[in-house]
């Protein structure tokens, strides 16, 4: 196995961005972890002339202008970098996770040995990512690397899957009662909204942070078109069915992007996080036809 040596700009606090992190530190990159409209900040965290990666993560138009030349390569999967399609060294993928991407290049690259235990937990985390059947193994793998962090998931899975532990079983029983409690509490503090709008559209607003997709999912098997989850420190997550494309959405008024099932943005920090307010605003944007 050949090695390089650089950095890595990946999604923080994502299972997907931690399995790419995984996938690069077994290659030689020291990885620095992001939220996706951060990219920048972690670029200015890179302290020498290695060559720096992204995987799970992207820049807008405008910041890959400035930043293009210093970029090795780029490995994303989101509908927000399909602007990048084209460019050279950025490999777009909508139909793999960034973890995935990130193992595949390391294999193609010779810096990591291709093995069935890498290739089963990359799977594992794009089926959950993408919220795909037989999700279940991923899903509980994020409950854990949630509760645990990504030292003890790179300490478990540094080599690829590995089944869990008694303890750690243990610790997953507890991890989903907290859960129901906590999807719930929120279900029952959910804002709905379907003034303008042909079907019904929900923000909830967070107390902690907790697992948005259970909430957001329970919420659209019920009916609703978007579920908006407003988290304490403003950033904002869109879950959507097939009525609402949830990147474009949260690319236009919230300055995100993602998928277009699921997506994330931001609000500024001295704008109220209302509930009522975010949904009229999004309500008002969906009212007008989007160009396709």
């Amino acid at each position: 196995m050949a090695r390089t040596h650089g950095w890595l700009i990946t999604h923080k606090n994502c299972l997907d961005g931690a399995t790419a992190a995984l996938a690069g530190e077994a290659s030689g990159l020291t990885p620095i972890f992001v939220e996706p409209d951060r990219v920048e900040e972690g670029l200015s965290q890179v302290t020498d002339d290695r060559p720096v990666y992204l995987a799970d993560v992207s820049l807008r138009p405008d910041s890959w202008a400035v930043w293009r030349l210093r970029i090795s390569f780029v490995l994303d999967h989101h509908q927000s970098a399909l602007h990048l399609l084209g460019q050279p060294n950025v490999r777009i993928d909508q139909a793999h996770s960034g973890g995935w991407l990130m193992y595949a290049f390391a294999v193609e690259r010779g810096w990591l040995d291709a093995s069935p235990a890498w290739e089963r937990l990359c799977r594992h985390v794009e089926r959950y990512d993408l919220w795909k059947p037989q999700h279940e193994f991923g899903q509980d793998l994020n409950r854990l690397f949630h509760a645990l962090g990504y030292d003890w998931y790179r300490q478990r899975f540094a080599n690829g899957y590995a089944p869990l532990t008694a303890h750690e079983g243990d610790k997953l029983a507890q991890l989903i009662r907290e859960e129901r409690a906590f999807v719930a509490r929120h279900i029952r503090q959910a804002v709905r909204y379907q003034n303008q709008l042909p079907y019904p559209i929900f923000a909830v607003e967070l107390d902690e942070e907790g697992p948005v997709n259970i909430v957001s999912h329970t919420l659209l098997e019920q009916g609703a078109a978007l579920v908006l989850t407003i988290k304490p420190d403003q950033r904002l997550s869109a879950r959507t069915d097939a009525r609402i494309d949830a990147a474009q959405l949260m690319e236009h008024l919230f300055q995100g992007g993602g998928h277009p099932r699921a997506s994330g943005g931001r609000l500024p920090a001295d704008e109220p996080a209302d509930a009522e307010s975010l949904l009229r605003r999004i309500a008002e944007y969906l009212a007008v036809p989007q160009p396709s």
